[in-house]
């Protein structure tokens, strides 16, 4: 009996020391509705929120359609230019059209008036990464492209054939918008550096070019009457000797210790003659390329002022040929000096249109998502494992509340 008495503390002790899995269980048990309640309350917030914060993305191809900026023949070392853009003229023209003031005269410029659209815009350019991550430059080839190739093709250049251009907004239709917006204000930047560039460049080529000719114009008189001269001299020495022309060995020329060298003053005659054509010729074609590039430069000078005027590169290359008509609308188009000019500065403009406006464009897309690019499944698992926890964790603390609050009173 002493036995029995003695051994019922120590299942006693036993019973406070173990932790079973009931006694774990059971304040989740009595709590089971306040966890119910908040499981399902994370629910309907994650799921309300995923429907507000959700994203749908559109994606495009942008294709550059030729080598870019435009160019003619070959380059320097006698290659043919590779479609797109080098690497180098990439980040230069990013550069202009990753700035915020660039976007402010396209968006005025191109009308774009709605707010939403024009606030998104701004609000790409104000995130850290800007528009850098939404509009990135694709190769011809990437690192896996050369894996595979093993070995590249001898003059095969790597330059940037276009650009992909991706965006997600809860609108789908807005997000489709603002792709193809992204397109054209990133090939717009690109027109417009190209454009400034090349104002610039030929407007001061060509006034050198006319100051140049002068020069040659003025050698070349005095060449000409360096041959007039020396004609009208040859001319008397040939009539004071009527018979110098049948004694062609005895008219020396240059005499050597080896040989000696002679031709009569009538060959020196006509020698001298041709010379006096040819530089005749060469004045005329000089005078010609002169008057020429007097009429480029004309161009060129209004064409700079539409530049000044102008913000986007689209509203330039759309100014180019009204400007043209303008600046040769006075001049004799029966001239063919005239006409020449005016041919070759019609070709440079369809050509760049064709570049920049038509075969530029986008080949793949903007796509119009119709999916959002969020997980509705993972999402809500998410949720329901947060709010388990967390009303699991509120169960416990109020538990430990309500068996220590007497103490902590007390």
């Amino acid at each position: 009996m002493e036995k029995s008495v003695d051994r019922q503390p120590e299942r006693s002790g036993d019973n406070e020391d173990g932790i079973s899995l009931t006694d774990v269980l059971r304040p989740f048990w009595i709590g089971r509705k306040s966890i119910i309640i908040g499981t399902t309350l994370a629910l309907i917030i994650g799921f309300a929120g995923l429907k507000y914060f959700e994203k749908y993305e559109s994606e495009g191809f942008f294709q550059f359609g030729g080598p870019i900026p435009l160019t003619k023949g070959k380059d320097v070392d006698n290659k043919e230019p590779g479609l797109g853009m080098a690497l180098s003229d990439y980040k230069r023209y990013s550069a202009v059209f990753s700035t915020g003031e660039r976007l402010e005269e396209f968006i005025k410029q191109n009308k774009v008036t709605d707010a939403t659209s024009a606030r998104l815009l701004h609000d790409v350019f104000g995130s850290r990464d800007g528009i850098s991550k939404i509009v990135e430059p694709v190769y011809s080839f990437t690192k896996l492209d050369a894996k595979e190739l093993m070995d590249q093709p001898k003059d095969a250049v790597n330059n940037v054939i276009g650009l992909r251009v991706h965006y997600a907004t809860s609108d789908p239709v807005e997000a489709q918008r603002l792709v193809g917006l992204l397109g054209l204000y990133a090939m717009d930047g690109i027109i417009y550096f190209s454009y400034a560039d090349s104002l610039r460049f030929k407007q001061t080529e060509i006034t050198a070019k006319i100051t140049k000719f002068d020069n040659d114009i003025i050698s070349l008189n005095a060449r000409l009457a360096e041959y007039q001269r020396r004609g009208v001299a040859l001319k008397m020495i040939v009539s004071r000797y009527p018979d110098s022309a049948s004694e062609a060995a005895r008219q020396v020329i240059s005499v050597t210790p080896d040989n000696a060298r002679y031709l009569s003053p009538v060959t020196h005659l006509m020698a001298t003659e041709v010379e006096a054509t040819q530089a005749s010729e060469e004045i005329i074609r000089v005078q010609r390329e002169q008057q020429q590039a007097m009429l480029l430069r004309d161009y060129y000078d209004a064409a700079k002022l539409v530049f000044d005027s102008e913000k986007t590169g689209i509203n330039i290359l759309a100014a180019l040929e009204p400007l043209k008509e303008r600046v040769f609308g006075g001049k004799n188009m029966k001239d063919d000096l005239v006409k020449e000019v005016y041919n070759t500065i019609s070709i440079e403009n369809k050509n760049a249109i064709s570049l920049y406006l038509e075969k530029s464009r986008f080949i793949a897309g903007p796509s119009l998502p119709s999916r959002p690019t969020s997980k509705l499944l993972a999402s809500l698992l998410a949720s329901f494992f947060i709010g388990l926890i967390l009303s699991m964790a509120f169960v416990i603390g109020r538990n430990w509340w309500e068996d220590n609050r007497i103490k902590m009173e007390q």
